[in-house]
């Protein structure tokens, strides 16, 4: 039996003999649902892809802008054969780190005029989250 064969039975054995209380999963569903509750979702105010596309020529960058909490995000995704890269700018410009969540979570850090680049952007959705301080911004979900 593999590994993942006898994480499934053990889990079915649990259900069955242990369930968890209604209550309980209702709790648990509230409370992650509030621990977001402070975070801005950043509004795309840009987006390259929503005006008319080329029909030829080569495949160009992904421009977009998000707007939330006094805070501007640019960013330029590309697509790779791998996946993508990204390429962004805050503005203000600010020293700061910039989560990216996504398929492979990693936390990138903006230079002094705000800028980042995140390479080797596994393909799939992504999102980024940006804390100000007592604010915190995340924009919507991207797929490279």
């Amino acid at each position: 039996m593999s590994d993942d064969e006898l994480e499934a039975e053990l889990r079915r054995a649990v259900e069955l003999f242990d369930p968890v209380p209604s209550h309980l999963m209702q709790v648990a569903v509230e409370a992650y649902t509030l621990r977001t509750l402070d975070t801005e979702l950043a509004e795309l105010v840009f987006d390259s892809l929503s005006g008319s596309s080329q029909v030829r020529g080569e495949r160009q960058p992904r421009m977009l802008t998000f707007q939330g909490a006094g805070l501007t995000v640019d960013l330029e995704v590309t697509v790779t054969a791998t996946g993508g890269r990204v390429v962004g700018q805050l503005m203000p410009p600010r020293h700061l780190e910039v989560e990216v969540l996504g398929g492979r979570p990693v936390t990138l850090t903006a230079d002094d005029l705000g800028r980042f680049i995140y390479d080797d952007v596994p393909a799939g959705p992504f999102s980024l989250r940006c804390r100000l301080g007592d604010a915190t911004v995340v924009t919507e979900w991207i797929t490279v």
